[in-house]
């Protein structure tokens, strides 16, 4: 399983939620904002606990030091913009400065990082696979079936749905297999 492709679905939920903020008027933000900061915590502390502490060897220690730099400015940002009203004077300027933040790393990681990993650390996504999952459910992320799908092979989408005891798991497609995970796992 490549794990970096469901980070990746994360970071356009990311993308989504600061377009909707930027659409939304006062406290109609406030659902989509407590959304965006709970996903960006979760996504963050996971990286932190799970991808991060194995991948060094391949992208350098340098490339994390920055990434969790990275983080903890978002932690900030975030933080200062949730003591602001949604419709209170700095807060769009808050919200940018997070995005631009958030942006910026999802860059590297999308540009520099995750490429490395898909060619030169296969085995450490295999590895994380199943600590990364385990770890998503514990921080209350979503699973969703399209980057479940996005991220396995059929194979490896038919032996998690027997270890979850999916029933006509043999029988079903790719997509089959991921909604059944998905519903599963959720």
């Amino acid at each position: 399983m490549d794990v970096t492709k469901m980070l990746e679905a994360d970071h356009r939920r990311a993308a989504d939620l600061f377009e909707q903020i930027d659409e939304a008027d006062g406290d109609e933000r406030r659902p989509m904002i407590d959304e965006l900061v709970g996903a960006l915590r979760a996504h963050m502390e996971l990286e932190e606990r799970v991808l991060y502490p194995r991948i060094g060897e391949i992208v350098g220690d340098e490339a994390i030091e920055e990434a969790t730099t990275e983080h903890e400015l978002a932690r900030t940002g975030l933080y200062q913009m949730l003591g602001l009203a949604p419709d209170e004077p700095g807060f769009g300027a808050a919200l940018e400065a997070v995005k631009a933040g958030i942006e910026h790393h999802v860059g590297e990681e999308e540009s520099e990082v995750f490429p490395r990993l898909r060619t030169e650390g296969e085995a450490i996504l295999a590895a994380v696979a199943t600590p990364f999952m385990q770890t998503r459910l514990e921080l209350g992320m979503p699973m969703l079936a399209s980057a479940i799908a996005a991220a396995s092979t059929k194979d490896e989408l038919l032996e998690e749905a027997r270890s979850a005891e999916i029933e006509g798991a043999s029988s079903m497609t790719k997509d089959e297999l991921a909604e059944a995970l998905a519903a599963k796992m959720s």
